[in-house]
């Protein structure tokens, strides 16, 4: 239908885009349905979106963007991903080939020396260890956390449970999630909430 519809309208790639992002199959979210997924468990049928895992580009700049780090300067010079100092966007990261860094390799970035035509995706325990224990991760959490915080501010612990969770998820709190966070930190830290936070699969991945 689409490349009937794409010659018959003078092939405008504009167009096709158009009909495409504004179909409701396109605008659907992955939350499912018990009947449908009885009934088409694969989605064959297109009854949802399925749904996504950041890649790891996309991730990396969330991370930063969600402590206030993100740096979105356009152009320039590539950036060493090792180099905690940077805080540009994954786009402007050198690669090297013989030495790719710990989060690209983990994290199913495509081989640099062959042409990808899609990515593998992969869960194994070595992405947690990353993501609770690596210095970039640690120090986005604080960021965040202090973020959080606001500027000379004494935040009551339930408001900044609500600071935190709009930031880092875009959301308020549930009520359960709200009492949870300020039992957590009462007993922990704010940075290691943030972090909670920041690996839960609702910021890594697209619903």
């Amino acid at each position: 239908y689409l490349a009937v519809r794409f010659m018959e309208e003078g092939w405008s790639i504009k167009k096709l885009h158009r009909w495409i992002m504004l179909s409701s199959t396109y605008r659907q979210s992955s939350h499912g349905s018990a009947d449908f997924s009885s009934r088409d468990p694969e989605n064959r049928l297109l009854w949802r979106m399925n749904r996504r895992r950041l890649d790891v580009e996309a991730f990396r700049d969330s991370v930063l963007y969600a402590a206030g780090r993100l740096d979105l300067r356009l152009g320039g010079p590539a950036g060493n991903l090792l180099d905690p100092a940077n805080q540009r966007r994954t786009l402007y990261a050198s690669i090297d080939r013989q030495n790719l860094p710990g989060m690209l390799r983990l994290f199913d970035f495509a081989s640099p020396d062959a042409h990808a035509a899609q990515r593998h995706t992969t869960t194994v325990p070595l992405q947690a260890l990353f993501l609770l224990n690596s210095p970039f991760m640690e120090s986005s959490a604080q960021a965040l956390a202090e973020r959080s915080a606001g500027p000379g501010s004494d935040l009551p612990p339930a408001e900044r449970v609500r600071k935190l969770y709009r930031l880092a998820l875009g959301r308020a709190p549930s009520s359960d999630e709200l009492n949870r966070g300020v039992r957590f930190v009462e007993a922990g830290s704010w940075s290691e909430l943030a972090q909670v936070l920041l690996l839960s699969n609702e910021f890594a991945f697209v619903d």
